[in-house]
């Protein structure tokens, strides 16, 4: 584990925290990620989702907090209601890390996962020294491809599909830490 980078947790943007997830985030996971239209586009999320899945989450969450070799997976809120918002991670994929994020629907379009995406891109680069980040996005997602082109990411073609929607054709995008 890398401790340093546990002390920089919780991140702060202008208009949100990024922190590790604890258990009062129980209810608001199964509630954001029981949506179809969330989880419809999360390829690795159980459906349909329940609390035991909430649990075992938050439980795995708190083991492994932010490092080097975890990565980090961070409820993403409001600082200024401390509104559960979504969550993002990013989490070892071969040579390289995953980005992953939602949203509730509610928040969508309001600039919150540039922001918390960005955030979590600098903390990785940074603090636990990542050298490449890449994210998979379902096609027909432009919310998340738009994310992603405005924080650097380059789209990188077409990927397997992911194992929990078979036949959804998937986007690969990258981002490579400059020397």
């Amino acid at each position: 584990m890398n401790v340093h980078a546990k002390s920089l947790i919780p991140l702060k943007t202008a208009r949100l925290c990024l922190r590790a997830f604890d258990v009062t985030d129980k209810d608001s996971l199964v509630d954001q990620l029981t949506d179809p239209q969330v989880s419809k586009q999360l390829a690795f999320v159980p459906h349909p989702y329940d609390a035991s899945h909430a649990e075992a989450w938050i439980n795995d969450c708190v083991r492994n907090p932010p490092g080097k070799i975890v990565g980090c997976r961070l409820a993403i809120e409001r600082q200024d209601d401390g509104a559960f918002i979504g969550g993002l991670g990013l989490i070892p994929h071969e040579r390289a890390f995953e980005l992953g994020y939602w949203l509730a629907r509610p928040f969508w379009g309001q600039g919150y996962a540039t922001e918390a995406v960005g955030a979590a891109v600098d903390f990785g680069l940074g603090a636990l020294n990542m050298r490449q980040i890449v994210a998979f996005v379902f096609m027909g997602n432009p919310g998340s491809t738009r994310v992603l082109s405005r924080l650097g990411f380059a789209y990188r073609g077409l990927h397997d599909s992911a194992p929990k929607q078979e036949g959804r054709k998937v986007l690969r995008y990258d981002l490579v830490k400059s020397a």
